[in-house]
């Protein structure tokens, strides 16, 4: 009888060691195929489109795995949704690639991608849908010190919000310490819908050498039920500046939550673009406002003066209103 035990626990323990070895070799066969194919897709970390369960930890885990092994790219693809409770690091050299109807639903309030210099993301949607989101969706810390020979940009996405609360940041680029800088970032035909604000650019005062966010690039940006649409906080040059940003073709809708298009302070930044309903959202509000610490900042747009606020120096807009 000990003997017949003996040989059924360890038939069992066979089993399990064939089904574990055979979860292995299938786990280590994707990721060679996706090695082979020079990307990673995410479900060969477990992660599992429209599951409800928490794919952050699979994402971080792909991406690790990119960076380790030198891949370019992680996919996340399809029709599907796939949860994010915890913030994600998108590391240098590292392209995370999203399909076009493919959501990231952001469940918590956390920052929720920190991009790396040489990082970027492209397509998809990141959907922010919890009523306590106050962080921000993408942050660009200026401690990586982006310049013009990095690759990073951001392309083709959606960010919005649907928790009718209009909290958070959607993009978020910020030098807050001495000899910080963000240029020549470039970011392409993205819609925001529903934050607090939607793209915040600031330079803190510095406590020793300059810090900067110049140069920056933000083309066919939509922007939908936003507070504020664009703030930039700086003074008007060094030593913590934001001059040179350049914010063509855009496309801005109020609505009733709509208290800012135009937050500005800096230089020679340039803005160029449509907005949308403006006598009835803001008949007597001045929706736009060139700060004190503003110099030399050009807003080409279908608004006048009557809802222009500038205590800044040689700003230009147009068209203004008529004698």
């Amino acid at each position: 009888m000990n003997y017949k035990v003996f040989m059924l626990a360890l038939a069992v323990l066979i089993l399990s060691i064939l089904f574990v070895y055979e979860k292995y070799e299938n786990q280590q066969q994707s990721l060679e195929k996706a090695s082979l194919k020079e990307e990673v897709n995410i479900e060969g970390f477990g992660a599992k489109g429209n599951d409800d369960k928490d794919d952050s930890t699979a994402i971080q885990e792909a991406i690790n795995y990119g960076v380790k092994h030198a891949l370019g790219k992680v996919k996340v693809t399809g029709n599907q949704r796939f949860i994010l409770q915890e913030g994600i690091i998108l590391k240098q050299g590292i392209e995370l690639e999203l399909g076009k109807n493919t959501t990231l639903e952001v469940q918590g309030d956390f920052r929720v991608f920190e991009i790396m210099k040489n990082a970027s993301i492209t397509n998809g949607i990141i959907e922010v849908s919890d009523k306590n989101f106050s962080s921000e969706v993408l942050y660009f810390d200026g401690e990586q010190n982006f310049w013009s020979w990095e690759t990073s940009s951001i392309e083709g996405m959606n960010i919005i919000n649907t928790s009718d609360e209009n909290t958070g940041t959607a993009i978020a680029l910020v030098a807050d310490h001495s000899n910080e800088f963000i240029s020549f970032v470039d970011f392409s035909s993205i819609k925001i819908v529903g934050f607090r604000t939607g793209v915040f650019i600031k330079a803190e005062t510095p406590t020793g050498k300059y810090n900067f966010v110049n140069g920056n690039r933000f083309i066919n940006l939509t922007l939908d039920d936003c507070v504020e649409c664009i703030v930039i906080e700086s003074s008007k040059s060094i030593p913590n500046e934001v001059s040179g940003n350049q914010f063509t073709d855009f496309q801005i809708q109020l609505s009733d939550a709509t208290e800012e298009v135009l937050k500005v302070s800096g230089s020679d930044n340039r803005f160029q673009g449509m907005i949308w309903d403006v006598e009835s959202y803001a008949s007597e509000t001045k929706i736009v406002n060139f700060s004190a610490q503003s110099m030399r900042n050009s807003l080409i747009s279908n608004v006048n003066e009557t809802y222009i606020v500038d205590q800044g120096d040689d700003n230009s807009y147009y068209p203004q209103s008529t004698p």
